[in-house]
């Protein structure tokens, strides 16, 4: 038997996950492939792609249509007869109709792997979202969290047919500077600067907070469309700090000395980061958010901004927790506590464990 995964690129937080399912996989005597496609320069700009060497990197031709990037590798060249095949559930994936067709004929067998829906919705086109409903019968889903669960649930998706992977992060080498007291003050952003990340109201409330706490200081980490605006944003406002993409103890150790994450907008895999650092994450409501969502619980781990939000609304929510210790230390804890639930090697298991 062979599992085959068949992944549009590799960011850098995907790769523990890969090697540790190739681990178990091959303990039980089933071959595990990973093909993988080269991103295009939207995807390319956001995150740090790496090529595994025991993987197969996919001859990739990238169409620009409407805006958006579609992917064609070919890749059905690469298939078996019999093969569990894993796909991410995305219209873009032009192979993935292939894919499909073949298992409809009982070639093979299929998954797909991901949220259950797209959670940023105002991006996606109607076409787009039509041909993700036609194409629904599958073998088996691989559910990120039980909000993506919840989702395939009221598509009609046999319960028996899906499995929750609690999507999640190795745990960080550095990790243990958590457990170091922050600069007071200090806070963090790290991720894809791109629209849906609420950037300008990120900027707009730290105006506010920079007003009322003097030794207030916001570090940017990441990288993408709206960066430059950012750095033009940073040379009128000294406690802004914009460091481009960190990776590793740098990015661990910029992690570990703020108070908090602050992500008013899309809040992804970066709930991981939160827990494993004991970093509470402060976001808002009004974000199209990914299934990690589900991970966060307003008041115990993290603060959420409800109802209208504002500038003003959420520069309220990081002051009442910059001045208030006892709460710094609540939302701590409960990340250490959220941290011993979501680890790597359960969703490698739950993973593993679903395909053989």
């Amino acid at each position: 038997m062979r599992v085959v995964f068949v992944q549009k690129f590799v960011p850098h937080y995907r790769l523990p996950f890969f090697e540790r399912v190739r681990e178990i996989l091959t303990e039980r005597n089933i071959e595990f492939v990973l093909l993988y496609a080269d991103p295009d320069p939207y995807e390319a700009s956001k995150v740090r792609m790496l090529q595994p060497d025991w993987g197969v990197n996919l001859k990739t031709r990238h169409f620009s249509l409407a805006g958006r990037y579609l992917y064609w590798t070919g890749v059905f060249k690469h298939l078996q007869r019999g093969d569990f095949v894993v796909v991410e559930h995305a219209a873009k994936l032009l192979d993935n109709y292939v894919i499909f067709a073949a298992r409809q004929i009982g070639y093979l067998k299929m998954g797909y792997f991901g949220h259950g829906e797209n959670f940023q919705a105002t991006t996606e086109y109607r076409l787009s979202a039509w041909l993700k409903k036609i194409m629904l019968n599958v073998d088996r889903w691989f559910a990120y969290t039980d909000v993506s669960k919840a989702s395939l649930l009221k598509q009609s998706i046999d319960e028996s047919r899906i499995t929750v992977v609690n999507n999640t992060l190795e745990q960080a080498k550095n990790a243990h500077l958590g457990t170091q007291p922050p600069t007071p003050n200090s806070c963090v952003f790290i991720g894809g600067m791109y629209d849906l990340k609420f950037l300008p109201l990120l900027l707009e409330a730290s105006d506010i907070v920079a007003a009322n706490i003097a030794d207030y200081q916001l570090h940017l980490v990441g990288d993408g469309p709206e960066r430059a605006a950012m750095e033009e944003a940073a040379r009128t406002r000294p406690w802004l700090h914009v460091h481009g993409s960190l990776y590793g103890l740098d990015r661990d150790k910029m992690l570990a000395q703020s108070c908090a994450i602050l992500m008013p907008g899309l809040v992804g895999l970066i709930a991981i980061d939160s827990f494993q650092f004991a970093r509470p994450l402060i976001t808002s409501d009004a974000g199209e958010h990914s299934p990690e969502i589900a991970y966060l619980v307003n008041g115990e781990n993290c603060l959420v901004d409800t109802g209208e939000v504002t500038a003003a609304s959420y520069a309220e929510q990081i002051m009442n927790y910059l001045g208030d210790p006892g709460l710094q230390e609540k939302l701590m804890k409960g990340c250490r506590e959220s941290n011993e639930l979501y680890s790597l090697e359960n969703m490698a298991q739950n993973f593993c464990n679903a395909v053989s």
